[in-house]
């Protein structure tokens, strides 16, 4: 069995240890602060002297897009695997650089190894769509749960900013949460926000040419508010430094929504991922297979291992099932 380090003590990186616990595994668990493990991800020292050759590292210390590649470039020299449940695509992109470098130290980096790419992925493979060319991802979280200084940050930046996202084959700009769509089933409505599967998804399917992110904030008038704060330089300004301080209020909610549709040229399959209490799970179980899997042995490739070959679709979709996930899926 190889050791597994879970970085970060938040909500994220609590809940994955608690799963690895639950499936026979004994995670240390890493933080600046310490806890089983002092190790601060921007700190090459604490790195070093944290990690020893073969360990395993599930990497859930956000807010990713405010951080450096530091702690995987020392995993490659150390020879440890690192799976990552990032959102940011510069951070994706980042990771994507360095595929060389883990193909020549027999290492396997998992980016974005959530629900924006792990769970995305294996819908896109359960779709049996040979060539997909459009993957929508729609996103309600548990606000009430997940809130943090981290996940408001990763959805605030986005607000009242050009961002990335994936249109006709390429990385086009375009207004920050300025774009509202609805969900696919729930009648909700959700922004447009920059996420990892805009890199990782096309690399696994070079037929999709647009992948986008919609996003609900899940908490009473936070879309709407959000919305026309994005219109206004300002008050988009005052919302990114602001919310991730306040959070989402008392009327916060405890249910929570996933969806991916994938296209192809003539046909559409859709999966939604639902939850009156810990939808959040959908979020961290690819991480917990992946970490799981690694630990027990198995043999995984070395380099990237990008959104088709994270998780088996299956597993995933049964293990989410047990936790008490509803699936619903429809052409």
């Amino acid at each position: 069995m190889r050791r597994v380090i879970v970085l970060g003590a938040g909500l994220f990186g609590l809940v994955i240890a608690s799963r690895l616990t639950q499936r026979g595994i004994a995670p240390l668990m890493a933080s600046r602060s310490g806890h089983d493990l002092q190790l601060d991800a921007e700190d090459e020292s604490s790195i070093r002297a944290a990690l020893r050759s073969g360990d395993v590292i599930v990497d859930a210390a956000g807010p990713f897009a405010l951080r450096t590649t530091r702690l995987v470039r020392v995993a490659l020299e150390r020879g440890c695997d690192v799976i990552d449940i990032a959102e940011s695509l510069a951070w994706s992109e980042g990771i994507l650089a360095l595929g060389q470098r883990a193909v020549d130290a027999g290492i396997s980096l998992y980016p974005a190894c959530s629900a924006i790419a792990a769970v995305a992925g294996a819908c896109v493979r359960a779709s049996a769509l040979a060539s997909p060319t459009e993957v929508d991802l729609y996103l309600a979280p548990a606000s009430a749960d997940t809130a943090s200084s981290g996940t408001a940050h990763g959805l605030l930046a986005s607000v009242g900013r050009p961002i990335r996202t994936l249109r006709e084959g390429h990385l086009r700009s375009v207004p920050g949460y300025l774009e509202q769509h609805a969900f696919p089933s729930s009648g909700r409505r959700g922004g447009i926000v920059e996420h990892a599967g805009a890199a990782l998804l096309p690399r696994s399917w070079p037929s999709i040419r647009r992948a986008e992110f919609w996003v609900d904030p899940n908490a009473p008038m936070a879309r709407v508010g959000l919305a026309a704060a994005a219109r206004v330089p300002a008050l988009a300004a005052l919302a990114r430094t602001v919310g991730p301080v306040i959070g989402p209020g008392p009327m916060a909610r405890h249910d929570g929504e996933f969806a991916v549709e994938v296209r192809d040229a003539t046909r559409q399959r859709t999966y939604v991922f639902s939850a009156e209490r810990f939808s959040y799970l959908v979020a961290v179980e690819p991480a917990v297979i992946a970490a799981e899997a690694l630990a027990r042995g198995v043999s995984v490739q070395a380099g990237v291992i990008l959104p088709h070959a994270q998780v088996d679709p299956e597993e995933l979709f049964t293990r989410l099932r047990g936790l008490g996930i509803d699936i619903a899926v429809s052409a």
